[in-house]
């Protein structure tokens, strides 16, 4: 980097909101910031913010504002915390998935409510900042458009993290959030998919399903016949996020409580925290789960054969959930291809130090370049998957 000043970049997740503050100088970050996303007041998941904000002009405005403020108040803190004036900043870079993309533009989310899941001429964004309400009078503002369907422009960063295009090695990069997405290839080619992931994991298909915020359970073992846990906060827990679930079937399945077809052996719910309100994990908690990591495993089995091999050289899982998740347990369960330890790599902010690599004129020219090696492959309709799918349900 050449530039003078100060540059933002920023993951806008489903969940949470990733900001990094960088001298754009020489590259250094200076700062990390971390939120939550307010937007969940209006739906934990992806499809249940598009569709209120799709049906009602009030809700699709609010998500916008509420984006907006979020990335204002990110980028105040962090030049509070690092005594930078904000009329320094010079440019942000914003990433996230489609979702976020057409609420950071108030754009019309419609067509991401349907098939084949696509905004349908979507540019990057490259105007000043303040036309779109963040309040950096000098800074200009980068939005890249998204990949394909909803595959968007956090992917694009997570793979420009990794040098994807320069690698003679097969990587694959799993985002698990609310929504994953993943991408897997070379500098030969590279492929891309989405799938639904964080809500059968966390509050809307859990029965004490938790975000991974305060109260939440996110690491658990079975000792005996209970449960040795610990919670995001250290205070009292309130709810189990998905590592914690994860760490909690994958103990039953080690002790046989569970079976392969998922079935609870024992009397359930199973009790993982006592007390006045109990937190449980039952039968409809592990079949969520199933659906879940079948369908996340079966895309990238898709991938592979598309590939034409199932060799892989590393695995980078990132996003907020999955920087939480035991590989050991994981493993237990088949949630992804089964590769060594040392060969993955856990990160939970890799989309917004991907962002960071957008900062620059010529950073962003090279862009196209990058874009222009991958391709996106359509789930829903390919029979591939949905036997891949049905295979996958085992644990």
């Amino acid at each position: 980097m050449t530039e003078t000043g100060y540059g933002v970049a920023v993951d806008v997740g489903t969940s949470s909101v990733w900001s990094r503050l960088v001298d754009l100088a020489d590259g250094r970050v200076l700062d990390t910031l971390v939120v939550s996303n307010p937007q969940r007041e209006y739906g934990a998941d992806i499809a249940t913010r598009l569709g209120l904000a799709a049906e009602n002009a009030g809700v699709r405005a609010a998500l916008h504002d509420q984006v907006i403020a979020t990335i204002n108040d990110s980028i105040r803190r962090l030049c509070r915390d690092t005594g930078i004036s904000t009329g320094d900043i010079r440019e942000v870079v914003a990433v996230g998935n489609s979702a976020m993309y057409a609420f950071m533009l108030d754009l019309d989310p419609e067509p991401l409510c349907g098939t084949p899941y696509n905004l349908k001429g979507a540019e990057d964004f490259w105007e000043p900042a303040a036309s779109l309400g963040v309040e950096l009078p000098g800074a200009n503002l980068f939005i890249p458009s998204p990949i394909f369907g909803f595959v968007g422009s956090d992917a694009l960063a997570d793979i420009l993290l990794v040098r994807m295009t320069a690698s003679d090695k097969t990587e694959l990069i799993v985002d698990v959030g609310t929504n994953c997405e993943m991408a897997l290839g070379n500098r030969e080619r590279i492929l891309v998919a989405s799938s639904p992931a964080g809500p059968a994991y966390e509050d809307t298909h859990m029965s004490f399903g938790l975000s991974a915020t305060e109260g939440a359970i996110y690491q658990a073992v079975l000792n005996g016949d209970s449960f040795d846990f610990k919670v995001v906060g250290d205070g009292e827990p309130r709810g189990i996020c998905g590592s914690g679930l994860i760490d909690v079937i994958a103990g039953m399945r080690r002790r046989n409580w569970v079976d392969q077809s998922g079935k609870l052996l024992r009397e359930g719910p199973i009790v993982i925290a006592a007390g006045d309100n109990p937190i449980t994990v039952g039968q409809h908690d592990i079949r969520s789960f199933q659906l879940v990591k079948a369908s996340v495993h079966a895309a990238i089995s898709v991938l592979q054969k598309k590939l034409g091999s199932d060799e892989l050289d590393r695995m980078l899982i990132t996003g907020t959930f999955g920087s939480y998740i035991d590989l050991d347990n994981a493993r237990v369960l088949k949630m992804f291809p089964d590769l060594p330890n040392e060969k993955v790599e856990v990160l939970d902010d890799a989309a917004c130090q991907g962002a960071v690599l957008m900062l620059g004129e010529e950073h962003r020219r090279a862009l196209a370049e990058v874009r222009a090696d991958i391709r996106h492959v359509a789930l829903p309709l390919n029979k591939s998957f949905q036997d891949e799918f049905v295979r996958l349900m085992a644990i």
